[in-house]
């Protein structure tokens, strides 16, 4: 990646959260889906018990689905960016999963419902942009390997050593 680049990657990393944010704080997320709209209502006693609940869990609403799948890809876009950025997968996890809980809990403050199980999608999409980027740095590390062998010239099998041939 070229130094351009790499700079730009806290600028944008921190611009995505702040527009994941502003997205998921709106008060009417239909609203803002269907016409783009943005809203907010302040809660400033918020019920925070509001968090466990799992009844209004419904698959069957494409809106609801829609909604989760965000998530889900807001989520492990942010991770892939906080590991371009910081080059630390673990501390970029453990970010991301923060990052998750504070925005279910801000949810609260905007007449959202802001749930566990909502953070638990997120974490199933910070796992997949984890196993996607590990899966890639280990091609890229292996196909590496791979050049660096050949450009060496043939090995002896038991000293690993650049043989006389």
């Amino acid at each position: 990646m070229n130094e351009e680049r790499k700079n730009g990657l806290p600028i944008i990393a921190l611009l995505w959260g702040a527009v994941m944010i502003f997205v998921m704080c709106t008060s009417d997320p239909r609203a803002f889906l269907y016409e783009g709209k943005l809203s907010y209502h302040i809660e400033f006693a918020p019920n925070f018990y509001n968090l466990l609940i799992m009844s209004d869990i419904d698959l069957n609403s494409s809106f609801y689905l829609l909604q989760k799948i965000g998530h889900f890809l807001s989520f492990g876009f942010l991770y892939y960016l906080l590991v371009a950025w910081m080059k630390r997968p673990h501390k970029a996890f453990v970010l991301c999963v923060l990052f998750a809980l504070f925005t279910e809990i801000l949810q609260l403050f905007f007449h959202r419902s802001g749930r566990l199980f909502d953070v638990g999608i997120d974490l199933l999409g910070i796992i997949t942009a984890y196993l996607i980027c590990t899966y890639i740095n280990s091609q890229r590390t292996s196909d590496e390997a791979l050049e660096r062998s050949r450009s060496s010239g043939p090995r002896d099998p038991i000293t690993e050593r650049p043989s006389d041939e």
